[in-house]
C-alpha cells in the first residue's frame, strides 16, 4: 500500500510588498515557463520549502527577503481514498491543516537538527508512510525530508549532471546509495546493517591481528628462545622450585633478625636509663627541688617523694640486673639468626653456582634466564592467537547466520535487470549509443556516466525516468509529483530538442503529476516536425511545445506573464486577499 501526493495549488504571499504568486495545478502535466531568471525553479523549490525542506533555502534567498508565507494545498490518496491537506510555512513555523480541520503547528523548524524540525520530519514520515533509515555515526536514524523527495526532484543546477545530488549532504550518510535504492525499489534489507558492518570490521581486525602475531612469533629470537627453554628443561625448573622455598625461608629469617635487633635496641636504652637512675639515687639531694634522673627536668619536692615511693616497689639494682640478663639472651638470639641467614644465602649461592656451571647442549643457565622474557612474550602471543582465532570463528558464524544480506543481494540483482532493460530502452529512444560497461548499467554500481554535454544530459534523463518507472512498478514506496527543472539546455540543437521532448511526452509517469520547467525556445530558418507529424513551424514557443508534445489536459504556467525577469512574486496580493486572510487565520493558533 503506497501513498500518492498531488499538489492542488500554490500560494506565496508577501504582505509587506503587497505581492504574491498563485496558481492551481493540473493533475497531469504542469509546464512552467517564462524568461530566464523569471523564477521557474523558484516555483518548484517553493513546493519543497513549504514541506520543510531547508536545503533549498539558499536558492530562495531573494524571495525570502520579501518575508513571504508559503501555502500548498495537496491531496493524499491511499487505495483510492482521497484526503485534503493544507500546509503553510512561515520563515520559522509550519502549520498543517488535516482533513478534519485540525491544525498541527511546528515552531522553530528553520534548523534541521531542532527539536521541532525532528517532530515535523516524523509527522511527514507518518503522513506518506516513509520509513527509510540511514546510518550516521554508527547508528540508524530516520532519513531527512530531502531523501523523501530525492527520486522525484531533478534540480536545474546539478540534477542533470550528478546522480542523487539534487540535495546536498545526503552522501555523508554511510552506505546511503544502497539503503536509498533498497528502500525505493522494495528490496527487503531488514537485517541489522549497523551490526553487520561492525562485525565485518571486527572480522577484518581479528584476521589482521592473527596474521601479524603469526608473522612476529616466527622471528629468529623467539624461535631460539623457545629452543633454549626446551633444552635446558628439568634442571632449571628444579632450581626455581628450590629457590622459591629457600628464598621464602630466608626472607622470614631476615624479618626475625630485624625484629630481634629492634628489641635489643629497646633493652639497651632501658638499661642505660636504669644505670643513670641508680647513679642519681646515690647522689640525690634532699632540698626543696631536684632533677629527674632520666631527663634532668627540675622536680618539686612532692615529685621527689613520689619518685622515692616508686623506688620502694621497683628496686633499681635488681631491675638493672634483670635487664642485663635479657640483653645477653637477645644478643645470643641475634647471632643465631645471623648464622641462619648466612646459611640460607650460602645454600642459594652454592646451588646457583652449580646451575651456572651446568651446560645442556651448549645452553647455559644465564642464556636461559636472558631468554625467559622472550619465552613469556612468545607464549602470550600463542595464547592471543588461539583466543583471536576462537573469537574470529564466532564472528564468522554470526555473520553467516545473517543470511538476509544474501537475500538482499539476490533481490538487488533482480531489480537491476529490470532497470537495465528500461534504461537501455530509454537511452535508445533518446538516440544514444548503448553503454556496455556494467558500471554504467547495474543500478547499484552507477555513480556517474562517461559522457559530456547534451549526451550526458540525455543519459541522466534516461536514468531518472527509468528509476521513477521502477519505483512506480514496485508499488511500495510513496509517490510524489515528478519535478523536472529545466529539461532543455540552452545549447541543445533542433534535432536533440525534438528527441528530448518526444521522449518526455512518451514516458511521463501515469500515476503521478509531472512538473516540467522550460524556457521559451526560439528556432530560426529551419522546420521542425515532431513524431506526431504536426504542422511545420518556424518558431517553437513553449505553448507550441505543449500543444505538440503533451496531453490536452496539460497546464501551462507562465511566471511573470512570460515577460518579467524575477517575476515569481508579481501578482497583486489584493487580487487574492480572501485566500491570504484565510491563510493567516490558519496560522493564528
Amino acid at each position: 500500500m503506497s501513498v500518492t501526493i498531488n499538489f492542488n495549488r500554490l500560494f506565496v504571499s508577501s504582505a509587506s510588498h503587497n505581492l504574491c504568486f498563485f496558481d492551481e495545478f493540473s493533475s497531469g502535466v504542469n509546464i512552467i515557463s517564462g524568461r530566464n531568471t523569471s523564477g521557474k525553479s523558484s516555483l518548484l523549490q517553493s513546493l519543497l520549502f513549504a514541506f520543510g525542506v531547508n536545503d533549498v533555502r539558499e536558492n530562495l534567498a531573494e524571495i525570502l527577503s520579501y518575508n513571504p508565507i508559503f501555502r500548498v494545498d495537496f491531496t493524499k490518496t491511499v487505495d483510492g481514498v482521497e484526503e485534503k491537506y493544507t500546509i503553510i510555512r512561515e520563515p520559522k513555523s509550519i502549520y498543517v491543516r488535516e482533513p478534519k480541520g485540525r491544525v498541527v503547528p511546528f515552531h522553530g523548524i528553520d534548523a534541521d537538527n531542532s527539536v521541532e524540525h525532528v517532530k515535523l520530519k516524523d509527522y511527514m514520515r507518518d503522513l506518506v508512510g516513509f520509513t527509510l533509515l540511514l546510518e550516521q555515526k554508527g547508528e540508524l536514524k530516520s532519513a531527512p525530508l530531502e531523501s523523501m523527495f530525492l527520486p522525484y526532484y531533478i534540480s536545474q543546477s546539478v540534477g542533470w549532471v550528478y546522480l542523487r545530488e539534487s540535495f546536498s549532504n545526503l552522501q555523508y550518510y554511510k552506505g546511503f546509495k544502497d539503503d536509498y535504492l533498497d528502500y525505493y525499489l522494495g528490496v527487503n534489507n531488514s537485517f541489522d546493517r549497523v551490526k553487520y558492518r561492525e562485525l565485518t570490521r571486527k572480522k577484518d581486525r581479528l584476521t589482521a591481528d592473527i596474521q601479524n602475531l603469526n608473522r612476529y612469533s616466527k622471528k629468529a629470537e623467539f624461535q631460539f628462545s623457545n629452543l633454549v627453554d626446551e633444552t635446558f628443561g628439568e634442571k632449571a625448573e628444579e632450581y626455581i622450585e628450590s629457590y622459591v622455598k629457600r628464598s621464602s625461608s630466608l626472607e622470614e629469617e631476615r624479618i626475625k633478625y630485624i625484629k630481634l635487633c629492634n628489641e635489643l635496641s629497646l633493652l639497651q636504652n632501658h638499661h642505660k636509663i636504669l644505670k643513670r637512675t641508680r647513679s642519681n639515687v646515690k647522689s640525690q639531694k634532699y632540698n626543696d627541688i631536684d632533677r629527674c634522673p632520666a631527663c634532668t627536668q627540675v622536680l618539686s619536692y612532692s615529685l621527689e617523694g613520689l619518685y622515692s615511693h616508686y623506688q620502694k616497689y621497683n628496686d633499681t639494682v635488681e631491675l638493672e640486673s634483670h635487664i642485663a640478663d635479657k640483653l645477653t639472651t637477645k644478643k645470643s638470639q641475634i647471632n643465631s639468626s645471623s648464622k641462619v641467614i648466612e646459611k640460607f644465602r650460602k645454600e642459594i649461592q652454592d646451588d646457583y653456582g652449580v646451575l651456572l656451571s651446568k651446560n645442556v647442549d651448549g645452553v647455559t643457565f644465564d642464556q636461559w634466564v636472558d631468554n625467559k622474557a622472550n619465552i613469556k612474550l612468545y607464549k602470550k602471543m600463542q595464547k592471543d592467537i588461539g583466543d583471536s582465532e576462537n573469537e574470529l570463528d564466532a564472528v564468522r558464524s554470526f555473520i553467516n547466520s545473517m543470511n538476509t544480506e544474501q537475500e538482499a543481494v539476490s533481490a538487488r540483482k533482480a531489480k537491476e535487470r529490470g532497470f537495465e532493460e528500461l534504461f537501455s530502452d530509454y537511452a535508445s529512444q533518446l538516440k544514444l549509443n548503448p553503454l556496455v560497461d556494467s558500471r554504467y548499467l547495474n543500478l547499484y554500481s552507477i555513480n556517474s556516466f562517461p559522457r559530456q554535454g547534451v549526451e550526458l544530459h540525455k543519459t541522466v534523463m534516461a536514468y531518472h525516468f527509468a528509476l521513477n518507472a521502477i519505483i512506480a512498478k514496485t508499488k511500495i514506496a510513496h509517490r510524489l509529483p515528478f519535478l523536472l527543472d529545466a529539461i532543455l539546455k540552452e545549447d541543445i540543437d533542433e534535432t536533440n530538442l525534438a528527441t528530448i521532448l518526444s521522449f518526455v511526452s512518451n514516458n511521463l509517469p501515469e500515476d503521478t503529476q509531472t512538473f516540467v520547467s522550460i524556457s521559451e525556445h526560439v528556432k530560426s530558418d529551419s522546420e521542425v516536425r515532431d513524431e506526431k507529424d504536426i504542422k511545420p513551424i518556424e518558431k517553437i514557443s513553449v505553448k507550441d511545445v505543449k500543444d505538440a508534445y503533451f496531453p490536452e489536459n496539460s497546464k501551462l504556467i507562465y511566471i511573470g506573464g512570460g515577460e518579467l525577469e524575477r517575476g515569481f512574486l508579481s501578482q497583486l496580493l489584493e487580487d487574492h486577499q480572501e485566500l491570504h486572510d484565510e491563510t493567516l487565520d490558519l496560522t493564528a493558533i
